[in-house]
């Protein structure tokens, strides 16, 4: 009786959207991203209000504090949401404004004007395909304001177009400078890393980006998701399957320990001669601690030498490695040359992790350091494809 009456109070529960049993969590965003984004739109409403009691009238900012409240909800908290993408939240408000004010000199009747104001503005949202929620409470201002007094069509200018202006405005950099976001980027058909128009590896098989837009069109209502995300929902949900079924295989279990390193200040000729040696095709750069501060690379090395042949390029490596001529060049240490900006994994993470970064990112190798930046151990495409080859003979 009392494991049912469990099972019951769960199943209400779920079905009210405490229990989320098929959707996103929201407590799984960290702490710190929640709080960041609650600030944002607590600074972007800040000034918005104080911009608009600064340039215009008191009663018509405090009307529209509801529509921008809830704007600012949409902008920060679901910044990939097609409904709060610029164009949807700017003539989101602005159509609907205009929709509402038109309504308001065209009618008499407060209830009729306010659905047809309404029916109005989902319509030509559609049309304009710029779907944004607030801008319902936009356009009911001036129908509300109508039972005192009937606007003018200066409400349109002040404060709506000086409030979604500002708004956008503070949005923008916002989410370019705080949360780190920024605008979300159109999908590329060019891949960037390699110079071709062949779809990145990961991408080559299974569904397309073309399969995604196909079905999000088939609705017959609006989806809440862009393109871009729901692809990169689909590929995080291919990784996550195939951990499930690969095992625990982590970078510690494939990566290379016995490493050949340099020191910033190694000179340039001698990393050089080290990559010949051993035959690889890039050294991690340590401290006297071993932080990793970077990596030298071949490419790293030839692609600053400026030679307009192939005859040009084997007399400067000449000059610069065999010691003869450009004094200048041999005076460059590691740290002139090598590469800081690096991408790292930790050893307790599962191999799955490695797939996206080594196939579509151009990567070759991959340092694995500790939580404080030491280096560990080096991961290569061949220790991956030697893992992914070891599994498959397991499971065979």
């Amino acid at each position: 009786m009392q494991r049912r009456a469990k099972n019951l109070l769960s199943a209400v529960l779920a079905q009210l959207g405490l229990i989320k049993r098929d959707s996103q969590r929201l407590s799984a965003i960290p702490l710190t991203e929640r709080l960041k984004v609650a600030l944002a739109a607590f600074i972007a409403l800040f000034i918005v209000t104080y911009t608009s009691l600064q340039l215009a009238d008191t009663a018509s900012t405090i009307v529209l504090l509801a529509s921008m409240g809830a704007s600012s909800v949409l902008l920060f908290g679901l910044p990939n949401s097609p409904l709060a993408r610029p164009w949807s939240f700017a003539a989101g408000h602005l159509i609907s404004a205009t929709v509402g004010l038109v309504c308001s000199h065209l009618f008499t009747d407060l209830a009729l004007m306010a659905a047809v104001t309404i029916g109005c503005v989902l319509f030509v949202m559609y049309i304009f395909e710029c779907m944004h929620p607030p801008g319902g409470a936009t356009a009911l201002v001036p129908v509300i304001a109508s039972t005192d007094s009937v606007l003018g069509y200066d409400f349109l200018l002040y404060p709506v177009a000086l409030n979604v202006f500002v708004m956008l405005l503070v949005a923008i950099v916002l989410q370019k400078f705080w949360l780190k976001r920024g605008l979300q980027p159109t999908a590329q058909k060019f891949d960037p890393v390699h110079l071709h128009k062949d779809a990145s590896p990961l991408k080559r098989l299974g569904l397309q980006p073309e399969d995604l837009l196909s079905a999000l069109n088939s609705f017959d209502t609006v989806v809440d998701i862009s393109e871009q995300d729901l692809e990169r929902l689909y590929h995080q949900a291919q990784l996550n399957a195939y951990q499930r079924k690969s095992g625990e295989i982590r970078c510690s279990d494939i990566m290379s320990r016995d490493l050949i390193t340099v020191t910033p200040d190694t000179p340039l000729f001698l990393a050089w001669q080290l990559l010949r040696k051993h035959k690889i095709g890039s050294l991690p750069v340590i401290d006297n601690t071993q932080q990793l501060q970077g990596i030298i690379s071949t490419v790293d090395i030839l692609k600053h030498l400026q030679v307009p042949s192939y005859a040009g390029l084997l007399k400067q490596l000449n000059g610069l490695f065999l010691q003869r001529h450009y004094k200048q060049q041999r005076k460059l240490t590691v740290a002139d040359r090598m590469s800081a900006n690096l991408i790292t994994v930790l050893p307790d993470e599962h191999l799955v992790a490695l797939v996206p970064l080594l196939s579509d990112k151009g990567l070759h190798h991959i340092p694995v350091t500790s939580a404080e930046g030491k280096l560990l151990g080096m991961v290569t495409q061949s220790d991956v494809i030697a893992a992914l080859f070891n599994r498959q003979l397991n499971h065979a």
